[in-house]
């Protein structure tokens, strides 16, 4: 019994062996290449490299595992190796980052030699076999490979990276374009607002090494009708300085805003004189400036603009057009201003739509709420399918969806997502987020991603319309009164005794029976809240016994 055991037990191990031998010849089929030591000792190797790059959120091409074995056992042998590549954490392939489509490169003796996009077996198998006879032939001196490195761009990718280009310098042109438009329609909205209320005045800014000169400025300005009526000293702030810099291209050299941001200069409000005609923009700029002034042919003229500079710093700044003189007033007096109109809203930054299924939504959320994507991520909501045309809302906030009793698969969320700031001139570069959608979004598989910002602020119009984030007050209801007792009424002398008929503090008459009456007290209304259901900004991120599978 020992020995039949023991011979038993033998084949039971010999067969193990075999099967561990069979699992790592399958695992050694593809080497795994992770950082960047891995890669340069594969790419030493000789015979054909044939590497299937992959992004970690989208995974190697598992379909074509056995069609590449069948190629290296048949024709390929030892001149032929396989190896899976992540282009996340391997610099050379950085170009490949973030994409889902299957990508195959193909090197020898360190060069690339050919590159192959997509899932197509016949095609992928054709160019292999042709890259080993071309590999045949260099060994014998027949042929020469080609001196490409594979961080650089085959013909074929060039070619897809020109049209990429002129495609994305295009988009650039149109966002441009649509921004600057908005831009100016802001402006003009602000200047009609304020012109209502200062349509006589001007703000002015005197630099710190000219106030003493104030007095020539006034007298300047007198013979044209234009007086100093206020002056008071302010210091910009970086903020500020940036907003004046935008208005006129002098007040942009780094000595100039140094000055306005950190020294208090004078602001200075000009008024017209009411027996004089004529626009106080113009007047001002003509006394101080001498624009509109004709000189005679080889006649110069010094004005006090000229007079008062230091340098490259101004020694005056007024506004030229009504757009400045809006911007000016909001930056110099907007105690003033605010007291009669409404402050500025502030401008949107161009975003885009991108749409999830609903069942991703705690992972989105988690990753909406780090750091990085927090300011963003403007407004979310979920929806009941993928229709861009008509959307239909089911709720603002992922508390409201998930008090819904029953939920679809074709549910989805939408989000509204910053590609850039409003006003670029006016926060550190740093600060200005990278074109295009966040990567950390795009590895989840969005639905739909807009084509670009001006499609995006359509799309999101329909999604987000105005007053989406405004709180949403309920209905308020009537009042209950306090009823009074019939006996009560009467010895208050409000009813005779006789009385048949119930009546009301209000002197209303009501119907008989019931024995009490109805008063007007109000008890507290609690209905009349912000509801919960106006979309705040994405909440912090779930614990880590959340995950993403888990959310359906």
């Amino acid at each position: 019994m020992s020995i039949t055991c023991a011979v038993a037990n033998a084949a039971a191990a010999a067969a193990a062996a075999a099967g561990a031998g069979k699992k790592a010849a399958q695992v050694q089929l593809q080497a795994e290449l992770n950082n960047d030591d891995d890669w340069n000792k594969f790419l030493a190797k000789d015979g054909l490299l044939v590497l299937d790059v992959y992004t970690e959120w989208c995974g190697p091409c598992i379909g074509m595992v056995g069609n590449l074995k069948k190629i290296k056992v048949e024709i390929g042998g030892d001149n032929l190796h396989l190896a899976i590549a992540k282009a996340d954490t391997i610099q050379s392939l950085k170009r490949f980052r973030n994409r889902s489509e299957p990508t195959w490169m193909l090197i020898a003796g360190g060069q690339l030699l050919n590159v192959v996009f997509g899932a197509d077996a016949p095609r992928l198998t054709r160019t292999i076999e042709q890259e080993l006879k071309n590999e045949e032939m260099v060994r014998k001196g027949e042929r020469e490979r080609p001196v490409r490195a594979p961080h650089e761009l085959t013909p074929q990718e060039q070619e897809v990276a020109l049209v990429q280009e002129k495609l994305q310098e295009a988009r650039r042109a149109k966002e441009a374009a649509a921004a600057s438009e908005a831009r100016l329609a802001r402006r003009e909205e602000r200047a009609r607002k304020l012109d209502v209320h200062f349509m006589d005045v001007c703000p002015g800014l005197m630099m710190p090494h000219a106030q003493k000169h104030l007095r020539k400025v006034s007298d300047a300005l007198e013979p044209y009708g234009v007086i100093v009526a206020d002056k008071c000293p302010v210091v910009l702030g970086k903020e500020n300085a940036r907003i004046l810099a935008m208005e006129d291209p002098e007040l942009s050299t780094e000595e100039t805003a140094a000055v306005l941001a950190e020294r208090p200069s004078l602001a200075l409000l000009l008024k017209k004189l009411p027996d004089k005609e004529g626009n106080v923009i113009e007047l001002c700029r003509k006394a101080l400036f001498g624009d509109g002034i004709e000189l005679q042919d080889g006649e110069t003229k010094k004005f006090l603009s000229d007079e008062l500079r230091a340098n490259t710093v101004p020694g005056l700044f007024v506004p030229a057009d009504s757009h400045q003189k809006a911007a000016a007033l909001d930056v110099l007096f907007p105690k003033m201003v605010g007291g009669l109109v409404d402050p500025p809203t502030p401008a949107e930054p161009p975003h885009l739509l991108m749409l999830f299924g609903a069942w991703q939504r705690r992972a989105l959320l988690a990753i909406a709420a780090t750091p990085k994507l927090a300011g963003r991520v403007l407004r979310y909501g979920f929806f009941a399918d993928s229709n861009l045309a008509e959307p239909k809302l089911l709720a603002k906030n992922i508390d409201k969806y998930e008090e819904r009793p029953e939920k679809d698969y074709s549910e989805t969320i939408a989000l509204m997502v910053a590609v850039g700031v409003a006003e670029p001139a006016l926060v550190d570069p740093q600060d200005i987020p990278p074109e295009g959608p966040p990567e950390e979004l795009l590895t989840l598989g969005p639905l739909h991603v807009s084509e670009d910002a001006v499609v995006g602020a359509e799309e999101c119009s329909r999604f987000f319309p105005p007053g989406y984030s405004e709180p949403e007050n309920k209905p308020k209801q009537k009042s209950k009164k306090k009823k009074k007792k019939r006996h009560e009424a009467r010895e208050e002398g409000e009813i005779s005794p006789e009385a048949s008929t119930e009546v009301t503090e209000e002197g209303e008459v009501g119907a008989e029976g019931g024995g009490e009456m109805e008063g007007d007290e109000d008890e507290p209304d609690d209905d009349i809240r912000a509801d919960k259901a106006t979309s705040p900004a994405p909440p912090t991120a779930p614990s880590p016994a959340h995950s993403a599978s888990a959310d359906i």
